[in-house]
């Protein structure tokens, strides 16, 4: 018998807003009800394992380089903060340039408060993150660094190990819960804004501005590994065409969080 194919994360995500919009629109409030609670659940979860999943990923990332290496540490670290500077500025000047006419006074008027029309949950759980997103950023570029420069000198492998293994520990969670759930959570969550009544006029908006961020992905993406490629002295067509099952893993998973992002701001902008 030959390996079954299967579906992907995106084609969940998407499975996952047309099943939640078909509950919305013909399931008992009973019903929904059940979903909008476990979507609220989820993401209180989601909100205390983010800053665990940095401290995890960013950590051993660092951790991992050669023994030595820091002048290489010191230059990544470097290009990772001046990239991220480069593509958050070219985001928000693309965003206050093109985004106003995607979100007119129209649209924001016709949505006004999702939150008005919504369900409330059964019941919630709180659930605080052990430490916030910048605060996690901040422990693994202080962990990695110093495990990188002082293992084998100054210290011996038991930091690294228990990291090491932390990070498994989060990569397990990642795997078998979060990444599996994420297509109910999404579907919970576009119950409650068919519910509502806002689903489309936020979809109108939803796939254009996510349409925006794929394509400046993509010549970021192409920009930089021309420049690393020419650098490197490597053809960066090739060097790219290794990166796509990562860059899909990760659009894949990062989706999410830019659905909650647009529904934010979206929801900002219409009480203001």
């Amino acid at each position: 018998m030959g390996n079954k194919k299967k579906l992907g994360l995106v084609p969940k995500l998407i499975i996952g807003i047309i099943l939640g919009i078909l509950i919305g629109s013909f399931m008992p409030d009973a019903v929904i009800r059940v979903f909008v609670t476990f979507s609220t659940l989820f993401s209180s979860f989601l909100k205390f394992v983010i800053p665990l999943m940095i401290l995890a990923f960013v950590t051993m990332g660092i951790a991992d380089l050669t023994q030595g290496a820091g002048k290489l540490l010191g230059i990544t670290a470097l290009l990772s903060y001046a990239s991220t500077l480069i593509a958050g500025t070219t985001a928000f000047l693309v965003g206050i340039n093109l985004f106003p006419h995607f979100i007119s006074s129209e649209v924001i008027q016709s949505i006004g408060n999702p939150e008005d029309g919504m369900l409330s949950t059964y019941f919630q759980l709180q659930i605080t993150p052990v430490m916030d997103v910048m605060a996690a950023v901040a422990l693994a570029f202080i962990l990695g660094l110093c495990i990188s420069s002082m293992r084998g000198k100054e210290i011996g492998n038991a930091c690294y190990d228990v990291l090491n293994e932390f990070s498994k520990i989060i990569n397990k969670v990642l795997n078998t819960a979060i990444i599996p759930l994420l297509p109910f959570y999404i579907m919970g969550t576009f119950a409650n804004m068919t519910v509502s009544g806002q689903t489309f006029v936020i979809l109108s908006v939803l796939w254009k501005v996510f349409l925006v961020v794929i394509i400046l992905h993509l010549l970021y993406l192409v920009v930089m590994f021309c420049i690393s490629g020419t650098i490197g002295k490597r053809n960066p067509v090739s060097v790219l065409k290794n990166q796509i099952p990562a860059y899909l893993a990760a659009i894949g998973t990062q989706s999410i969080f830019s659905v909650l992002r647009i529904m934010e701001y979206v929801r900002k902008s219409a009480i203001l």
